[in-house]
């Protein structure tokens, strides 16, 4: 193509943003500006601000704007006035209106971790580990003001391994999406894609999950309670009480998913086998209040557990 484009990313700060970051800027295109939200103060005393986007598109000279809405007028000028060719979004969190998504002149696409139509919204892939599902990838839509409802410019799929958990799943989808990235918006301008319009009638959603819904209940299959582990490991990591305390379950194991058991939630030896509804799972990586993660059987060297205790009880 005979001139770089004028690309603008809208995201959100956390590390799994840089990727595609690295691909626009590594690219013969001109990264005119990086969208942000403000950083979060964190650690001790709430001092260190933390946004890894925004410290990298700093390294690299590239404009960086910081903000957690659209309402100001002045906001949608300045984008304007960047003559842009395409916005790229991924994990921004934040509803982008009409104005700014008729800004470039290609239009806006965004990443989005899974096969569209399904898992629209804000936690596909805890949602397709929660669910069991067998297969995921990335789509990118062009979007438009409804959520996730954009036609789709290009999807790849990608095989779930039984031992992914959310953050292992995330890293291969967006190392999967970054590598077409820079052609796909290439393909956009030299006008070689064909959209698809999405099957609306073959939606599904997924909500954003609430700390509530982070326990592990035994009145599960193993099967369901090893999705539940996997999809909120590393973090926030799916809890459950033993003894009192407050654990975090971060690795684990289904060793039988066909045996009905009557008590659900009972260790079945000295090393965290857990029955299940349907099935038994043990813990292979915990962490207990205060502590490191750990392997199991070494937490347990010094804090025995028991054949019969029962797990949820405080």
């Amino acid at each position: 193509m005979a001139k770089p484009l004028k690309v603008a990313y809208f995201a959100g700060g956390s590390k799994d943003t840089l990727k595609p970051f690295y691909a626009l800027v590594n690219s013969k295109h001109n990264l005119k500006a990086v969208y942000t939200k403000i950083p979060k103060p964190s650690g001790r005393g709430q001092k260190k601000l933390i946004n890894k986007l925004f410290d990298e598109a700093k390294k690299n000279k590239i404009k960086v704007e910081t903000i957690n809405n659209f309402e100001k007028l002045e906001d949608i000028k300045k984008i304007k006035s960047l003559n842009l060719d395409i916005i790229v979004v991924f994990s921004y969190g934040i509803l982008i209106p009409k104005k700014v998504l008729e800004a470039p002149k290609l239009g806006c696409i965004n990443i989005h971790t899974s096969l569209l139509p399904k898992w629209r919204g804000a936690s596909p892939i805890q949602h397709t580990l929660l669910n069991n599902d067998k297969e995921t990838g990335f789509t990118f839509i062009l979007m438009n003001e409804r959520l996730d409802e954009g036609d789709i410019i290009l999807s790849q799929k990608l095989k779930i391994n039984s031992t992914d958990n959310y953050q292992d799943l995330l890293n291969r989808i967006v190392d999967l999406a970054s590598k077409e990235l820079v052609t796909t918006i290439e393909k956009i301008f030299s006008n070689n894609i064909k959209l698809l319009p999405q099957d609306h009638n073959k939606a599904t959603y997924c909500y954003r999950i609430k700390k509530e819904e982070t326990y592990l209940n035994f009145v599960n299959t193993a099967q369901e309670v090893y999705g539940k582990i996997r999809a909120l490991s590393p973090s926030p990591g799916a809890k459950f009480y033993l003894k009192g305390e407050l654990i975090k379950a971060l690795e684990a194991k289904v060793e039988n998913n066909t045996k009905e058991n009557n008590n659900c939630g009972i260790t079945l030896d000295n090393n965290l086998l857990i029955s299940c509804k349907v099935g038994t799972i043990r813990l292979i990586k915990i962490q207990r209040p205060g502590k490191k993660v750990m392997n199991a059987k070494d937490v347990l060297n010094g804090w025995p557990i028991g054949i019969g205790e029962i797990l949820n009880e405080r």
